[in-house]
């Protein structure tokens, strides 16, 4: 033990004690009460001991238990705690032990990490995330283009778009080199297997007579878009010496 009692120790001085008080033994009663009270001297000293280690091991250890979102769930999560428990919030990084009594506040993690700079890696700052948070939804939108040159008549365009990504049509644009003196009907299809296609289209786009733009009307029935999916274009009704026309299709991923 940390004092320098041992089991052994007290165990010599019983059978000392023992030895000069047994029947047919040599020896006064002076040294068998001196016996017995080195005995007695000893094993208080190794039950304090005892009771030191112990008390120093509750103080100390630490069992993990689930973390919880903050201070406040801890207490909910948590309402028959025994000591040593602890557990860290991860809102904010903190960990608290359970001391007996109450939840005391040990240490942040990741507190001595330093924020992240152009040399080294690190953690992000409040100033960072709030500038990362800042930046507009439209970077991650994706055009697809479709073209057809000179005239156009009513047929599905021969150009294919695959699509690698997850997201959702945010809208389509319609425009014309020469616009037709009759309206312009146009319809998205889309198909995984370019065997079945499906009109993703609630209205269809269109060009009224004499328009180089679309009316700005198309809606769309389908809007989710899956990785893979194949885009093309059919035209429903062409306007009459319509030309030069270009298809503009927006995906947010």
């Amino acid at each position: 033990m940390s004092n320098g009692i041992t089991l052994a120790h007290v165990e010599s001085l019983i059978r000392e004690a023992v030895k000069h008080s047994g029947p047919g033994q040599p020896g006064d009663s002076g040294e068998t009460e001196l016996a017995i009270k080195r005995a007695l001297e000893a094993a208080g000293e190794a039950l304090q001991a005892a009771g030191k280690a112990k008390e120093a091991y509750q103080t100390t250890r630490l069992v993990y238990q689930s973390p919880v979102a903050d201070f406040e769930e801890l207490s909910m999560q948590y309402p028959s705690p025994e000591i040593g428990w602890t557990v860290q919030t991860y809102k904010d990084g903190k960990r608290y032990r359970y001391d007996g009594q109450t939840w005391v506040e040990i240490d942040v993690f990741g507190q001595n990490l330093q924020v992240v700079n152009s040399d080294m890696d690190g953690l992000m700052s409040r100033a960072e995330h709030l500038k990362l948070n800042e930046i507009p939804l439209e970077v991650q939108d994706r055009v697809m283009v479709f073209c057809k040159e000179s005239r156009v008549y009513p047929e599905v365009l021969g150009i294919l778009a695959p699509f690698p990504f997850n997201g959702e049509i945010l809208h389509v644009k319609g425009y014309c080199g020469v616009s037709g003196d009759t309206a312009t009907e146009i319809r998205i299809e889309r198909s995984k297997d370019l065997i079945h296609w499906q009109d993703v289209m609630g209205s269809p786009l269109k060009f009224e007579a004499f328009q180089h733009q679309d009316d700005g009307e198309a809606t769309f029935e389908t809007k989710k878009v899956e990785a893979g999916d194949i885009f093309r274009i059919n035209i429903i009704e062409a306007g009459s010496n319509i030309q030069h026309l270009t298809i503009q299709l927006t995906i947010r991923t």
